[in-house]
């Protein structure tokens, strides 16, 4: 694909999961000034990248100027708030504060227009499906929590920023991302190995059989950079998805066997299996082209073989 040379770019959310991942795939181009935005101080400062660390609904142009900056050719905006679990998708003060202000703060203060903005949204903007179909872009946008209406909300404020203002943008629906760096959140993957470094046998919500679509993290960065060098004016939705669903038994019994695990797999029958969440991806492939992602296998292994280190296994 071709790189980003010689483009002051900007990357809200730096310090979070996928954020952490594209910063390090955005570093290997030696011709980009890599601008960072935190909400926290980082402990050291790497001398090829100007750090900001302020909350996106404090931005204003102030911001950018006392950092020296006079423009952003490029906006990855990943920044905002994220449930960590199921029950925070409505915690209105940090989604209405991080996600809708904060959009709309970032989008005001940018010293001219960028060249291109790459928003991160998510799949939660859709309409559970209750029986076996499959979600695409042009599934019902009916989202279930606080969390997916604010990611739909700002999928119009970016499009109509860039619209009105003449720049180029695209709108990508992460699915389920999984691999090293996820270790904040208490979701399916990273809860089972945190379980099993703990001599913890893994306990299943009803009988294991629910299907999920888990994408390694780094074949998301792929799509976010291909993404981001189209030449397209409009680009999206489109799904980030790997396009084929398992179910959550299995990926419990590869993680199991990864990490050597000889025992039993508890299911708890009293709480529900759960609906299968399957989306298509053939607008992504069609859009971004084909690559190779990574195996579910293999990238299981990485995010245990990250964890171990974590823990000091």
């Amino acid at each position: 694909m071709n790189s980003a040379k010689r483009k002051t770019i900007l990357v809200t959310g730096a310090t979070g999961f996928i954020g952490r991942h594209l910063v390090n795939r955005l570093r290997q181009d030696k011709g980009v000034h890599l601008i960072l935005l935190t909400r926290r101080p980082v402990t050291s400062e790497p001398a090829d990248i100007t750090m900001v660390t302020t909350s996106l609904d404090r931005l204003s142009i102030d911001t950018w100027r006392s950092a020296g900056i006079d423009r952003i050719d490029l906006v990855f905006h990943l920044g905002g708030y994220i449930p960590k679990r199921a029950e925070e998708a409505d915690r209105v003060e940090e989604i209405f504060r991080d996600n809708l202000t904060g959009t709309r703060s970032l989008l005001e203060s940018l010293p001219v227009p960028p060249e291109r903005i790459i928003f991160s949204s998510t799949v939660d903007v859709y309409a559970p499906i209750a029986t076996n179909g499959t979600l695409n872009e042009d599934s019902a946008l009916i989202p279930a929590g606080l969390y997916g209406a604010s990611k739909l909300f700002c999928e119009h404020l970016v499009q109509a920023y860039a619209k009105t203002n003449g720049c180029g943008y695209a709108i990508l629906r992460y699915g389920h991302i999984f691999g090293p760096g996820e270790e904040a959140y208490q979701k399916l993957i990273p809860e089972v190995i945190r379980g099993l470094l703990k001599g913890e046998a893994p306990i299943l919500h009803g009988d294991g059989s629910a299907e999920c679509d888990f994408l390694y993290v780094d074949d998301a960065v792929e799509a976010t950079m291909r993404a981001s060098s189209d030449r397209r004016m409009e680009m999206g939705p489109l799904n980030v998805v790997r396009g084929t669903a398992v179910t959550v038994k299995s990926v419990v019994e590869i993680v199991s066997r990864i990490m050597g695990f000889s025992g039993v797999i508890s299911y708890n029958t009293d709480k529900p299996t759960g609906l299968s969440l399957r989306y298509d991806n053939r607008r992504l492939r069609e859009t971004l082209g084909e690559w190779e992602f990574v195996t579910l296998e293999e990238g299981l292994d990485r995010e245990v073989q990250y964890f171990k280190a974590l823990h000091g296994n």
